[in-house]
């Protein structure tokens, strides 16, 4: 790593012009990039063998929609060494009725006040200690620690908070089971406090703070994602917003969907979940997998209470991604599914066609991987199947849906929870503003993202002229 100018009054160290040719040189790189492959591009003829037509519900139930997406930004809040960041994060569920999008639809001009209906949002935001700050005294882990703790108590416009509905997923609470149980692996405090307590269980009872029965520090429910694993005091913070980022955005999907079920449950089959990015979480925050999974997996099996015999999938949720080698991949056979999608509608009304992503597609097609082992793609980070959805007007996504049973090597069209209903919700929304846009998270992105000019600089100055030198 070359030296830096830390006054300005010396240059900084430049590259080597030369250093290269060691690397062309090397026998060992060149054994290692002959080794090295890259997917190839999927055939038409495997592409036209994998496809599904998706034919268009015969009574659709969906009447709502809801759309979740969350931004963050870093402000610098001390120029000079060691620097100091704080970073804003901004996310919400936007909510509106189906029944007033189609009706902007027929109309020929667009008022303002008709363009609000669209615009009912439950916002969150909150600042996070990041780098060289600190909280009453803390260091910057417990710092973190504790605002986490503090954001996901608060109750926002008399909801209830987002630990209600953590603690709702992680101990499964739409079920009474009296053995719930959820373990840290150590007291979070051991660096600060030096505990060598291990295996803490926490329970449905577990207030969202307690003590530790050996150090005496404090054990916060949010300490389940382990996100102060990851917290340096020298190094700092900033590898966490993005886990933090997603989980939180998951966690406000959750949240209405426990709201739902409190309510009344049946009324959750009459609203489309969509999350901005797949149906995924990374990092430390894998753990919430599971738990989304099994709540996935008990609204699809859900009864009829008019009729036990009869079993209504409750859940309508789907992740849609705008960028990353799926995407890619979308674009590399679009000419695939365009003639696909355009022989099927020659045969009668469809909502579209879609190509289910296997774990065998994705490792020879898409990304690096082995396509005949035993690891399959998302086992642990995904609570869905991916697919790729050529929607009746043109427009291609690559979604997310759950799947029945948990994740699948193999999805089939009837593995995925709800799918005919959910993808023709979907082709329901498209936005023309951007490529292969929906409405709901076109307009959810401008409500709660944070751009560079001027967002940024704006929280940076509110940052310095707030926080304590």
């Amino acid at each position: 790593m070359a030296y830096s100018s830390l006054h300005g009054r010396k240059p900084m160290e430049r590259a080597s012009k030369i250093s290269h040719t060691n690397i062309i040189a090397s026998q060992e790189v060149k054994d290692l990039l002959a080794d090295c492959s890259i997917p190839r591009p999927a055939d038409t003829q495997t592409v036209q063998d994998l496809l599904a037509r998706v034919p268009q519900p015969a009574n659709q139930t969906i009447k709502h929609v809801i759309a979740v997406d969350g931004s963050f930004s870093e402000a610098l809040v001390r120029d000079e060494y060691p620097s100091a960041t704080i970073t804003f994060f901004a996310f919400g569920s936007l909510i509106f009725k189906l029944d007033d999008l189609r009706q902007l639809d027929r109309q020929t001009f667009i008022a303002p006040e008709d363009l609000a209906k669209l615009k009912k949002i439950q916002r969150y935001q909150f600042a996070l200690p990041t780098r060289n700050i600190s909280r009453n005294g803390l260091g910057l882990q417990d710092s973190i620690r504790l605002t986490l703790h503090e954001f996901l108590e608060r109750h926002v416009d008399g909801e209830s908070s987002l630990y209600d509905t953590l603690r709702w997923l992680i101990f499964r609470r739409w079920t009474s089971n009296p053995d719930a149980r959820r373990a840290l692996r150590y007291c979070p405090n051991k660096d600060v406090n030096q505990c060598a307590r291990e295996e803490i269980v926490l329970t449905p009872d577990t207030p969202y703070r307690s003590e530790c029965a050996s150090c005496g520090g404090p054990i916060y429910l949010a300490d389940v994602l382990r996100l102060h694993e990851l917290v340096d005091d020298e190094q700092g913070a900033s590898s966490v917003t993005y886990y933090l980022l997603s989980a939180l955005e998951t966690l406000a999907l959750v949240n209405v969907i426990h709201a739902l079920w409190d309510l009344k449950p049946i009324l959750l089959r009459e609203f489309l979940f969509i999350k901005d990015g797949p149906l995924a979480l990374f990092g430390q925050v894998f753990s919430l997998i599971e738990p989304l999974r099994d709540l996935a997996n008990f609204l699809s099996s859900y009864r009829d209470p008019a009729d036990q015999s009869r079993v209504l999938p409750l859940l309508n949720v789907v992740g849609l991604e705008k960028s990353g080698s799926f995407v890619e991949h979308a674009v590399q056979i679009e000419k695939s599914l365009d003639k696909a999608l355009s022989e099927a509608q020659a045969e009668g009304d469809i909502a579209g066609v879609v190509l289910p992503l296997s774990n065998e597609y994705i490792y020879k097609y898409v990304v690096p991987g082995n396509p005949g082992g035993t690891i399959t793609y998302g086992q642990t980070t995904y609570w869905g199947g991916k697919l790729i959805f050529k929607a009746r007007d043109g427009s291609t996504y690559v979604a997310t849906v759950p799947t029945l049973g948990g994740h699948k090597s193999a999805p089939r069209l009837d593995d995925y929870i709800n799918l005919v209903d959910v993808l023709d919700g979907v082709s329901e929304l498209r936005c023309s503003m951007y490529d292969n846009a929906l409405i709901p998270v076109a307009l959810a992105n401008r409500l709660v993202s944070l751009s560079e000019v001027p967002s940024s600089r704006i929280l940076e100055s509110f940052a310095r002229g707030t926080i304590r030198k």
